[in-house]
């Protein structure tokens, strides 16, 4: 009588994701924690994760972009690419949340929700594009409805799931042959980052861009800049409205 085996389980083949991050030759301590827990719990799920690539950068980080998205193409046949800034801090379930929100046709570029900080201010980087007399101009919103994918013209690159046939597609229409995918630009005078920049082209290929605000990924600054954070501003912000008499709405709690 034969022995039984189990059969063995095959990874789906569009869930494998290839992580990547770039970096001025140190990291931060949020990002080794979350980057550490994320891959053992990879490792004890679905195993997912097929590769990490990471390049050193100076000021000049289109250029490391670059040739990292340039690696992941022509090095894996896997089907996300996941840009991490070295500079964050996430749960490990924010992988397993992207791909449940992404979509290989839907859905191709899928953002955690991330913040930046403008002096006191924090702000979600989440872009619009807005008609101006000249033309259009790339717009922070001010808020943004929770736990939801919302679609949008733009956000950074410091937390954000890419389909390989998004990547294909915008080095097809041949926006710049030395800056394929990001590229500092300008719009309107005005500077545009290289992350925006790659967003912008995306939207002009036909690939729509989208957060997913159930998401929640901190960026440490001098101290980490949450979504709790923010909505604290947004209460405080409600309290002062209050005493001065100003209207304003509160997102929903």
């Amino acid at each position: 009588m034969g022995t039984k085996h189990k059969a063995s389980k095959v990874r789906p083949p569009a869930d494998r994701v290839v992580i990547a991050y770039i970096h001025p030759g140190q990291t931060s301590a949020f990002f080794t924690n979350s980057l550490t827990v994320t891959l053992a719990a990879d490792m004890s799920g679905p195993r997912r994760i097929v590769g990490v690539e990471q390049e050193w950068s100076s000021a000049n980080v289109s250029q490391a972009r670059n040739n990292v998205t340039a690696t992941f193409l022509s090095k894996y046949d896997a089907e996300w690419l996941f840009w991490i800034d070295a500079d964050m801090a996430w749960e490990h379930t924010a992988l397993e949340q992207l791909l449940r929100s992404a979509d290989p046709i839907k859905a191709p570029i899928v953002g955690g929700l991330c913040f930046g900080g403008s002096g006191d201010r924090l702000f979600p980087t989440i872009y619009q594009l807005a008609k101006v007399e000249d033309g259009l101009q790339v717009m922070r919103v001010g808020d943004y409805p929770l736990n939801t994918r919302v679609q949008c013209a733009a956000t950074g690159a410091a937390f954000v799931l890419i389909h390989r046939t998004a990547l294909e597609k915008i080095r097809d229409m041949h926006y710049n042959e030395t800056f394929p995918w990001f590229q500092e630009t300008e719009l309107r005078g005005d500077p545009v980052g290289e992350d925006i920049t790659f967003c912008l082209r995306a939207g002009q290929a036909g690939i729509p861009v989208h957060v997913d605000t159930s998401v929640h990924v901190g960026h440490h600054k001098s101290h980490l800049l949450t979504h709790e954070l923010f909505q604290r501003q947004r209460l405080a912000d409600a309290v002062v409205a209050a005493d001065t008499g100003e209207i304003r709405t509160l997102p929903n709690a």
